[in-house]
């Protein structure tokens, strides 16, 4: 345990959203976090889930000592200033305990008429608007696709709140090593693919001259915990659609895993193909296992263990319902049957 004493752990929700006490729900995990010593609680922005400001805003008056963060905004639905201004917001909210988590964005894009394009740019343009506007300065900005027409914030706020990049791919990998605070890595669990993305992140911070190491690597990771490791396998598989429709054809992170998607997969994304049940049914065991954490307590313990023995820093926990409990209850179960044998808790 002592080698994994400096290892942080967080969480969020995925399936909150479409419960009736939602909102509740969240706030009673974040509660679970806090009270097992985990260090961050992040909170999707998905469109059209519940807003995430309103929700990191009563997250703030709950909670009292974790990070709050957003899991990820990105550079395209709000201009980054309105972004600058809530991420500040929730920053004296919360007293200094908020982190701006940013990403290319998942959803909604089509219904609001918004095209993602260039998201390696639009994300550092965004990220240099919104220090920029943290550090009081009133100075115009002109990028490639990000406009600002000058001024600045009408209040003081911290000017080094961390910002985080989630990534899968290369050039978003690339980009966290040089201008983050830390990467989210959502290349899956396997050791291959989390050296894979620590090489791309390190080149970032070769490019940018910056101290090597300087990033903090974060690894959102998603955990089934059920007696039945059948049950948690199933259940990982719904978890990762979004993964494996999202990421194709780009599988750089799948083959540094020495994973190849299956070819019925592949043909089927190829013709266009999206329906959930259909790309689920071609997801292969050698994919679960390369993006996954399922199985027994001491399945699951095994798996974080070998993250942190890949180097991630800090593991962002996305647990997912099984047969025997729902997010909130895999959560708990995670947090107090499975962390305090990897670290101890803080508090």
């Amino acid at each position: 345990m002592a080698e994994y004493r400096t290892a942080r752990f967080g969480a969020g929700l995925l399936g909150h959203t479409s419960a009736a006490n939602g909102l509740d729900r969240v706030l009673q995990a974040a509660a679970i976090c806090e009270q097992a010593g985990m260090d961050s609680f992040w909170v999707a922005d998905q469109r059209w889930m519940r807003d995430v400001y309103v929700t990191l805003g009563a997250l703030a008056a709950s909670t009292h000592r974790i990070q709050l963060g957003t899991r990820v905004t990105d550079p395209y639905i709000r201009h980054p200033a309105l972004t600058a201004v809530a991420l500040a917001t929730l920053d004296e909210a919360s007293g200094g305990r908020a982190v701006l988590g940013m990403g290319a964005g998942g959803s909604g894009f089509a219904q609001l008429g918004l095209r993602r394009e260039h998201p390696a740019t639009a994300i550092r343009e965004a990220v240099a608007l919104i220090r920029q506007l943290w550090r009081g300065q009133q100075a115009e900005f002109h990028g490639q696709l990000i406009d600002w027409a000058g001024g600045g914030l009408e209040f003081r706020c911290r000017p080094d709140i961390p910002v985080v990049i989630a990534a899968r791919g290369p050039r978003l990998l690339e980009l966290a090593g040089e201008i983050a605070d830390g990467a989210i890595v959502a290349a899956g669990v396997a050791p291959g693919a989390i050296a894979w993305a620590a090489e791309r992140i390190a080149e970032g911070e070769r490019r940018a001259r910056r101290e090597p190491g300087s990033t903090e690597i974060l690894h959102m990771t998603y955990v089934a915990v059920d007696n039945d490791v059948a049950a948690a396998r199933r259940a990982v598989r719904h978890a990762i659609y979004g993964v494996v429709a999202g990421s194709h054809p780009h599988y750089e992170f799948l083959r540094a895993a020495g994973v190849q998607p299956p070819p019925a997969l592949v043909a089927y994304l190829d013709s266009g193909g999206r329906d959930r049940q259909e790309v689920i049914g071609r997801i292969s065991d050698e994919m679960v296992d390369a993006l996954t954490i399922a199985g027994t307590d001491q399945d699951c313990q095994a798996g974080l263990e070998a993250l942190l023995r890949a180097g991630v820093h800090h593991i962002v926990l996305a647990p997912v319902a099984t047969d025997e409990t729902d997010e909130i209850g895999s959560l708990r179960r995670i947090a107090g049957a499975i962390l305090p044998h990897i670290r101890p808790p803080r508090h």
